[in-house]
């Protein structure tokens, strides 16, 4: 996770993208347990960059490019979200240009040469441009078919300013532990640069087979920087396998998770491919193991620890019901600025790859929103060092009353596991998570 950065006040970016950037790096810091920018070093200097990015969760992908970069990033987007007048001024002042489909109607060619020129003139200009060449969004972890058109825009640039324009493509590989829930993690995999003028020549002689070229190079890099199940009758029971059942390594740094992920997908195509019999009960035994867990309410990794003693269980609840007022508290300042934002996502808007980046943006506007007002109301009854002092332990009060939710859903997971421990199916349930464990760790 990177530091909080106020140099972007003193940048020359306009007043609507200095705004959007505190909310993203707030959030960015508050949304994520862990974050990480894997390979920025990679990243050339004074050059113009696309980002190539997979794109698994709309708007929460490219924010969280943006809120790691020290620059001020442009991007395409699809042009339906800019119809409304106001969208239309809001999106582009936070550097977003409209990319047309054949589905927006008529004359996308003529509109898109508007967005292709601006983008030249970009990427002309040293700065960056963040492109999802998959063209759509979904949140199953699978690189789908790449457009042509960031390699089109890539030659194009070159074409209109010559080709010795200094310009790198850069693939980025999104992984994300969870897709939709506060506190999991993500990873930023930088590839290695693409240089376009490489494939210039080729594009002079026979441009059609040189936009393929680079197309598919681009794909390739980013399928190694992601996570790619490519069987998707198996999905659920592989993204179990993958994202729920513990790592050998329990602790590991975020990029060495990933590769192990890696591994154990690589292990089960290898499977599939030349034991279908031992795959199928490899995905037998995934299913048996996740349906136990969710009956159970509990999560696969107590399998693999040493269960809590019932006397650690019992002090650990007396603990938290001792500490539950001060809790209690906590949700009087937090509850309402973390729940509005879920109840909103989950009532009123219906595509799921949406939730994440408007429970994170709204939830950071109404917590501040939600401070000032008790530090106003403190000023006004009290006096105005209680609204300072409120403003000032508020952060605090917030991180350990979520500390606290999460001890407290641990501890219920303990109750769980030991409820679960007496079920007829433990046993075999247990020896079954053995024999998945052993064959990928």
């Amino acid at each position: 996770m990177r530091k909080f950065w106020i140099g972007y006040w003193f940048k020359n970016w306009n007043f609507g993208y200095k705004i959007g950037y505190a909310i993203l790096i707030t959030g960015s810091r508050t949304y994520f347990k862990k974050f990480k920018f894997h390979g920025k070093e990679k990243i050339p200097n004074n050059a113009g960059i696309i980002y190539a990015v997979n794109h698994q969760n709309a708007f929460l992908d490219p924010i969280t490019i943006a809120s790691q970069s020290n620059t001020a990033l442009n991007f395409l987007a699809r042009a339906d979200i800019f119809k409304n007048n106001i969208a239309n001024k809001l999106l582009r002042s936070f550097n977003m240009l409209p990319i047309y489909r054949q589905r927006d109607g008529i004359n996308t060619i003529e509109k898109n040469e508007e967005t292709f020129i601006e983008s030249h003139k970009i990427l002309k200009n040293k700065e960056s441009l963040v492109i999802f060449p998959e063209g759509n969004h979904n949140f199953i972890k699978m690189l789908r078919p790449l457009k042509k058109g960031l390699a089109r825009i890539a030659f194009g640039t070159l074409s209109r300013y010559g080709k010795e324009t200094p310009l790198y493509i850069i693939p980025v590989g999104i992984d994300y532990d969870n897709h939709f829930n506060m506190n999991s993690e993500i990873l930023l995999n930088v590839g290695n640069p693409i240089k376009v003028s490489n494939y210039y020549t080729e594009f002079e002689e026979n441009s059609a087979e040189a936009i393929n070229k680079l197309t598919l190079k681009i794909g390739d890099d980013l399928e190694s920087l992601i996570i790619n199940i490519r069987d998707q009758e198996n999905y659920d029971e592989l993204y179990f396998l993958l994202h729920r059942l513990p790592l050998k390594e329990d602790n590991a740094e975020l990029e060495r998770k990933f590769d192990l992920r890696k591994e154990k997908l690589i292990k089960s195509e290898y499977l599939k491919k030349n034991n279908p019999k031992e795959y199928e009960n490899l995905i037998s035994d995934l299913k048996s193991i996740k349906s136990f867990s969710i009956s159970n309410k509990i999560r696969p990794y107590l399998f693999n620890n040493l269960p809590l003693s019932y006397l650690r269980l019992v002090i650990l609840t007396l603990i938290l019901l001792l500490l539950s007022p001060f809790h209690i508290m906590g949700l009087f300042t937090n509850y309402l600025p973390y729940k509005i934002p879920v109840w909103f996502v989950e009532n009123k808007i219906k595509d799921k790859h949406f939730h994440s980046s408007l429970k994170q943006a709204i939830g950071v506007v109404l917590f501040i929103f939600y401070w000032l007002l008790i530090a106003t109301l403190l000023t006004i009854f009290k006096n105005w060092s209680y609204g300072l002092v409120f403003l000032l332990i508020a952060p605090v009060i917030a991180m350990i009353n979520f500390r606290y939710w999460i001890l407290l859903i641990k501890i219920k997971g303990g109750w769980n596991y030991k409820s679960a421990s007496k079920n007829e199916l433990f046993d075999a349930i247990k020896e079954t998570f053995d024999r998945v464990q052993n064959r990928f760790n």
